[in-house]
């Protein structure tokens, strides 16, 4: 098809790389960071409830010697019950780190399919391809513009 069409008439075709686009965004960069201190207080949180899950560990071996069956299993329990706690905190946390991170890709996503528009029409390209391409030169690289279109669209 694409032969046919270069044959008949020329073809524009420019490509995008989108991975580019993104770490090149200084809204991107800025969500991010903002994302990254909203998350980091609790992460501390669970890296501190890790640290100290290990020293209860450590301390019950050394004092293992020290302690009846029954109080052993009883802080062994208490152990296993903050590891269950640490496991599910972490997991909460990872999820909602997840799905920020989802939703700031999401509307990136959106700026660049807009941004993809504007230079689509304004270019008057034929096809424009940012994904799956096996090579593309630098004449049909369009990252740039794209990258340009969107900084100069956002306050």
């Amino acid at each position: 098809m694409l032969a046919s069409l270069a044959n008949s008439e020329s073809l524009k075709v420019g490509y995008i790389n989108v991975n580019e686009v993104i770490i090149n965004l200084s809204q991107y960069r800025i969500e991010s960071e903002l994302l990254a201190s909203e998350f980091e207080p609790r992460k501390n949180e669970l890296l501190d409830l890790f640290e100290h899950i290990e020293l209860l560990k450590e301390n019950l071996i050394n004092k293992a010697n020290n302690l009846s069956n029954e109080d052993f299993q009883k802080e062994q329990e208490k152990i296993i019950e903050l590891e269950i706690d640490f496991q599910k905190d972490s997991e909460l946390w990872q999820f909602q780190l997840n799905q920020k991170k989802q939703i700031l890709l999401n509307f990136v996503e959106s700026l660049i399919n807009q941004a993809i528009e504007i230079l689509a029409k304004d270019g008057e390209y034929d096809l424009i391809l940012y994904e799956n391409v096996a090579f593309a030169s630098d004449k049909i690289d369009l990252t740039e513009d794209i990258v340009n279109i969107i900084e100069a669209s956002t306050p």
